[in-house]
């Protein structure tokens, strides 16, 4: 069994992504705002963007000692803690984001893998 790197490119603006380009799409980071998304295709009439989030795995990641936004309690959206305090356990939650984005990629996108 050989392990083979999968390329990802990072994007900070997808409001400069192409039609073609969100299908390619399998990941986003939820500030907590909805109007985050605001311009995204997938957005619900009356805003929500609770549809782009079959489409594409999502995470919140937040500091432990922070409550989380109010929208990210009702939005599928998986949760990426780390500690001000414990930043030696950052780890756990990058391992955790690693494997929850390849769970979601091989059961929704896999014409996506390798």
């Amino acid at each position: 069994n050989q392990i083979v790197p999968v390329p990802y490119r990072i994007v900070d603006n997808p409001l400069r992504l192409e039609r073609k380009d969100w299908e390619r799409v399998v990941a986003v980071f939820v500030a907590g705002p909805a109007w985050q998304f605001k311009g995204w295709p997938g957005l619900l009439p009356d805003g929500s963007p609770v549809n782009i989030f079959t489409k594409m795995k999502a995470f919140h990641l937040k500091f432990e000692e922070v409550a989380m936004d109010k929208n990210v309690l009702k939005w599928d959206v998986t949760l990426l803690t780390v500690s001000k305090n414990k930043r030696h356990l950052d780890s756990v939650s990058a391992l955790k984001f690693w494997e929850e984005l390849d769970k979601f990629i091989v059961k929704n996108k896999r014409h996506l893998r390798f």
